[in-house]
């Protein structure tokens, strides 16, 4: 049996279709999860996340979000989301740069939070470039 998956991003459906598991890390650590779940709501943590499908594993870095499990299907809703075939490494490397500027030249209107996610979400989208 099949898991429904649909990943939701900030422009709309980003992937919809069956897989067969999908592994990703929430609030409380990495979970597998499989057709007939029990229900779950949970926060996503900024990571790498796969399904498998028919035994194809496609990886993703995920920038969080949420993560709802229901009898029918699974949702994640998220900012920004990229298949490792997608990340554009040269973008990642200057968003990483940009943020390490702004944490080590800071001053009163640097917003320190957002400077650490956006290098955190930078960090992720690179460890795939290994």
């Amino acid at each position: 049996m099949k898991l429904k998956l649909k990943i939701i991003d900030l422009h709309g459906i980003y992937f919809q279709g069956e897989v067969d598991l999908l592994n990703i890390v929430t609030s409380s650590g990495e979970i597998t999860i499989l057709a007939n779940h029990l229900p779950l709501i949970s926060s996503i943590n900024i990571s790498h996340m796969y399904y498998k499908n028919d035994g194809v594993i496609t990886t993703f870095a995920i920038a969080g979000g949420t993560l709802f499990v229901d009898e029918h299907e699974c949702k994640i809703i998220t900012p920004a989301i990229e298949s490792s075939s997608e990340i554009d490494f040269l973008r990642a490397l200057k968003a990483k740069e940009r943020a390490e500027h702004r944490l080590n030249n800071k001053d009163e209107n640097t917003d320190i939070k957002r400077a650490e996610v956006a290098l955190q979400r930078a960090l992720n989208r690179l460890s795939f470039n290994k």
